[in-house]
């Protein structure tokens, strides 16, 4: 009877079923000794890690095509490296689909780089256009400044000789018309009125002098305006 127990074949179960957990090496007694009544069926560990492997790979590829996001890329397919090594290691289950973890993990840090690349040479193309935008909003304020000051010269100018045109044909008619009118008067009385002719006279120029210092004032404000802007 011990013979035909002997020749039984063995029951195969699962852990889940077996009633206690028996070790590798007690697994490998049993089966020297040959009259082990059942086997209990042992998953050898890693088809995790390959499945994370990939996942993670897979994921990293993904967040690699926007390029912006090449740091997370990077540490997705370096845990992907990572877990596929490990699931390659602990067992023959899972080693195919961990050796593709490796591989896509391998494309997902080369894309990461390509991404951190091509971010890298649009942030350098973008200070480039900053800086030379920077530079002709400098050069367009110069040039402003330029025209502004010989506007402003020009300006001055022309009532600097707008005014004296005035004023020499204001006197000119003055004296024209007071020689007119006391051409029969004393020496006296037109020193007297010349005199009244000469302080009118400088009394005008003082009110012109002070609209036209106005008027500098204005146009000092437009400068400092234009500056401002700039």
């Amino acid at each position: 009877m011990d013979d035909d127990a002997a020749n039984e074949p063995a029951e195969t179960i699962t852990p889940a079923e077996a009633d206690e957990t028996i070790t590798p090496g007690e697994l490998d007694e049993l089966i020297a000794d040959g009259t082990p009544t059942r086997v209990v069926v042992l998953r050898q560990p890693g088809s995790g890690f390959a499945v994370a492997s990939v996942t993670l790979a897979v994921c990293g590829i993904g967040f690699g095509l926007v390029p912006i996001l090449f740091p997370v890329a990077a540490v997705f397919g370096v845990l992907a490296l990572v877990y596929g090594i490990i699931g390659r290691r602990k067992g023959r289950d899972g080693r195919g689909l961990a050796t593709a973890g490796l591989v896509l993990g391998v494309l997902s840090v080369a894309v990461a780089v390509v991404g951190g690349v091509l971010v890298l040479r649009a942030v350098d193309w973008a200070q480039a256009e900053f800086d030379d935008l920077d530079a002709e909003i400098d050069k367009l304020i110069d040039e402003v400044e330029v025209e502004v000051e010989e506007k402003a010269s020009e300006i001055e100018s022309d009532i600097r000789a707008e005014i004296e045109s005035i004023v020499d044909d204001i006197v000119a008619d003055v004296e024209a018309g007071i020689e007119d009118q006391i051409g029969g008067i004393t020496d006296d009385v037109k020193v007297e009125v010349e005199a009244q002719v000469a302080t009118i006279t400088d009394d005008l120029k003082a009110e012109i002098q002070l609209r036209f210092d106005e008027l500098r004032v204005e146009i000092e404000d437009v400068k400092r305006g234009i500056e401002a802007l700039g």
